[in-house]
């Protein structure tokens, strides 16, 4: 794993976000952010990562549009689509993720080590 690996972390929650960054930044990836779909897209076309990390559940734009509308632009670039249990209907999110285009499908709270793990094996 090296530093010119760049993830792209898009999540309506700052501590979440912030959570990811740190975790990955200990790990040598180099972290953009965004806090909905729709900025995510916009970062997306500016600098093309090599990995996305998305919630399901935001404002703006929310995770499903944003992975339909991410696989518009490419074809190829590892998802990991990841959401808690909203209103009873997490697995249901994570199902229609995968099914869109989602490479991975993760549970909130995340692991470290899951979440590490699911990254490496994508990259």
């Amino acid at each position: 794993m090296t530093d010119s690996r760049h993830i792209l972390v898009v999540d309506d929650d700052d501590m979440m976000r912030a959570f990811i960054r740190e975790l990955l930044q200990l790990n040598n990836y180099t972290v953009s952010e965004a806090a909905n779909g729709k900025d995510g897209l916009k970062h997306f076309r500016e600098d093309t990562p090599d990995l996305v990390i998305t919630d399901i559940i935001m404002p703006e734009m929310e995770g499903i549009s944003f992975i339909r509308q991410l696989r518009e632009h490419n074809k190829d670039i590892p998802i990991i689509a990841m959401t808690g249990n909203v209103h009873g209907r997490m697995e249901e999110y994570l199902t229609i993720s995968s099914q869109i285009g989602a490479d991975e499908v993760l549970r909130k709270p995340i692991k470290s080590e899951e979440f590490l793990s699911t990254i490496n094996k994508l990259l």
